[in-house]
């Protein structure tokens, strides 16, 4: 009894597996990333130093920094039965500046005067696990042209910021890694075989942080198997005093990337 209840379920499982199609996909490509906004980092044992300060650094006015075209790349499996769509994603973010800030500044330890030069260096690496359920027969109500897909994203930031008071030879640094939780939802329209428009959206808030991370992308398939995109990506990183951290970060910009799917 026990051999044939054996028997019946390895037969159902490849039965079912054989009436699920996987789908392997990757991509890669750059985005050309667009930092605006402020960062602080800010200790309670920094003194006073008889001067007007002020703890919110701004990435463009005080930091110099600019965009910077970076390396972004993702991987997925779809399909595999009872078991959600998985999509893990890197995104490399980073960015340096250097001269005159606007303001006088505390950052960490060290205050920054006005008529100081400064070097500076951002650091934001990402690492996405995405993980989705389909909206059941939506593809099969649309002959596989909508998809709606759900779930949640495990977005973990390896963060890095240093300011180098040059004129004074100081420097200060902070690096924390952030493990960010969200809900996602995502999507694809595909009027024509060869042609495909998609979305996605990360999000949470909580005790005065926000994260987002939205995508828009056009993705076009030349030949079989092989396509390439172009989009728009637009993230918010506000944090509300994390390991001494407070941030406004809105990183923006196009983005475009080669891949392919099986």
């Amino acid at each position: 009894m026990r051999k044939k209840l054996i028997a019946t379920l390895v037969t159902l499982l490849v039965s079912t597996s054989a009436s699920y199609a996987i789908t392997i996909e990757g991509g890669a490509g750059g985005w050309k990333e667009n930092p605006t906004g402020w960062i602080e980092y800010t200790k309670d044992n920094v003194s006073g130093t008889g001067v007007a300060v002020t703890t919110h650094v701004d990435l463009k006015d005080d930091l110099h920094f600019s965009s910077k075209t970076r390396q972004e790349g993702w991987f997925s499996i779809k399909g595999i039965p009872i078991l959600p769509d998985v999509k893990v994603q890197y995104t490399r973010m980073k960015f340096t500046g250097s001269g005159y800030p606007t303001v006088n500044f505390t950052f960490g330890d060290i205050t920054v005067n006005a008529t100081d030069k400064v070097d500076a260096e951002f650091k934001a690496n990402q690492v996405d696990v995405t993980l989705t359920y389909g909206v059941p027969f939506l593809g099969t109500l649309t002959a596989g042209k909508i998809d709606l897909n759900w779930g949640i994203n495990v977005k973990v930031i390896d963060g890095y910021a240093k300011v180098v008071d040059v004129t004074k030879n100081l420097s200060e640094s902070k690096s924390a890694t952030i493990p960010v939780p969200m809900l996602h939802l995502d999507g694809a329209i595909r009027p024509i075989s060869k042609v495909g428009v998609e979305f996605s959206g990360n999000w949470i808030g909580y005790s005065g942080s926000q994260f987002y991370d939205l995508t828009g992308e056009l993705k076009v398939y030349p030949v079989s198997r092989l396509f390439v995109g172009f989009g728009y990506r637009y993230q918010r990183l506000k944090i509300d005093d994390i390991s001494d951290i407070s941030s406004d970060v809105k990183v923006k910009g196009a983005f475009a990337e080669a891949g392919f799917t099986f």
